[in-house]
């Protein structure tokens, strides 16, 4: 290994201590929040606290897909609706995100149908409207509550809800029941009025009425992007491995210096990596503790996609460290040792899909399934490869040699003193000295 190189691993050490350092340092000893001081906290944060919730309702509609019709000709809707609640008085503003995935409508006018909201009697109904929702904060980073959701859709255009729902997160043990008039509408845009109670743990109020930056979108957007750039950069150093391992655009790789691409990729990796644990060390969402950064199966948040996570990590460690002592290790070792990294890959794609936030997402899923499709052909080339050079080093047939015997050297050829010169030869000339 140059020195420039292990120059570079160095410093990628240097910047994982500093990074350790700043996790212990950075961290503050409670994450109270709405003013609510250490001393304070204590018991407080455990009650829960009942809103009486008056607020008006703004959002669109962002889906609205016809799914044909049933058996009894009810026409079929897949309806999606984003709202922002805001209150009266200093209650804190939410937001609704309502899934609609039953939505009928018979096609004969009106049906007089029980309203869904308290005390309405009978309405006339033009469908019937059935699904789930959330309750997050504005910034959409805090769940709050998840709820069933029922309601009408009335002959005027108008739609009544009612939903109920039981806390999540840092509000479990909390629950909510509201109920939203939203007002007829002939383009996306939506308004209204809700109504109904917050059961809310003083925890998960201190939480969403923060002023705390730690608490808001920015940390949670770089939490995701750090995490997300460092998978993409194992990735890349991990496919131009194996493409160097087999072989594959040898000349075009090597044009490009890319075993200097591949160290600088990994020393990148290592920088995001450092990133990405700072962020989930300070993030007040979902608190971690030192222990649960590096203990497997410690934290409660996902206990196993979490622990994948870190047992990668310290795959990662082996794989950089052997590098930085190469010259101490021997290259046969390191080389065994260097494929670890094929091992932290899957286990970091397994802790992106179930325990990332992004896990959900079609976008997500169709990157990692290209990934393990592009890692499985070349890792079954590179058998392919070592199966025919174990074959060439040793024909069919050949004796096995004994490890540390040396074949023996060939015969000198020496030509018998009477026979005749070959076809061609010239005596040397001798040279004459005076």
């Amino acid at each position: 290994m140059g020195s420039f190189a292990r120059r570079r691993l160095v410093l990628l050490l240097l910047i994982a201590v500093v990074g350790m350092a700043a996790l212990v340092a950075l961290r503050p000893a409670t994450a109270g929040a709405a003013g609510v001081t250490p001393a304070a906290a204590g018991s407080s944060q455990n009650a829960n606290k009942t809103i009486s919730y008056t607020a008006q309702l703004s959002g669109q509609i962002t889906q609205d897909t016809y799914l044909g019709t049933d058996d009894q000709g009810n026409a079929l809707h897949y309806l999606t609706i984003d709202a922002t609640l805001t209150p009266q008085g200093n209650n804190p503003p939410v937001a609704l995100h309502l899934y609609i995935s039953e939505a009928f409508y018979p096609g004969i006018g009106t049906q007089q149908q029980q309203d869904v909201l308290p005390g309405s009697g009978t309405v006339a109904a033009a469908g019937i409207l059935r699904g789930t929702a959330n309750v997050t904060n504005t910034g959409g980073t805090i769940t709050l509550y998840d709820a069933n959701v029922s309601g009408l859709y009335l002959g005027d255009g108008s739609m009544h809800f009612d939903l109920e729902g039981a806390g999540v997160g840092k509000a479990s043990g909390g629950k909510t029941s509201l109920y939203l008039t939203i007002a007829p509408s002939a383009g996306e845009q939506i308004s209204g009025q809700v109504s109904g109670t917050l059961d809310l743990p003083q925890a998960a109020l201190d939480l969403i009425t923060s002023n705390d930056p730690l608490v808001g979108p920015t940390v949670w957007y770089l939490l995701r992007a750090s995490g997300l750039a460092a998978l993409a950069l194992l990735t890349f150093s991990v496919l131009v491995g194996l493409a160097l391992r087999v072989r594959l655009w040898k000349e075009t790789l090597e044009r490009w210096r890319i075993y200097d691409v591949h160290l600088t990729v990994s020393i990148l990796t290592g920088v995001f990596l450092g990133l990405h644990l700072l962020l989930v060390f300070l993030d007040r969402v979902v608190p971690f503790s030192l222990a649960d950064l590096l203990i497997p199966f410690h934290s409660s948040y996902q206990p196993i996609w979490v622990a994948a996570g870190i047992v990668g990590l310290y795959l990662l460690l082996v794989v950089w460290g052997s590098s930085l002592i190469r010259s101490k290790l021997g290259y046969s070792l390191w080389r065994k040792l260097h494929p670890l990294a094929l091992g932290a890959l899957g286990l970091a794609m397994l802790h992106a899909l179930f325990a990332g936030t992004d896990g959900p997402t079609l976008w997500l899923r169709a990157t990692l399934v290209s990934i393990a499709v592009a890692v499985i052909w070349l890792f079954e080339r590179w058998m392919r490869l070592r199966e025919v050079e174990n074959s060439r080093r040793r024909k069919p047939g050949a004796p096995r040699q004994q490890p540390g015997q040396r074949q023996p050297a060939p015969p000198q050829y020496a030509r018998p003193a009477n026979s005749p010169p070959p076809q061609g030869y010239r005596p040397r000339q001798g040279v004459r000295q005076d």
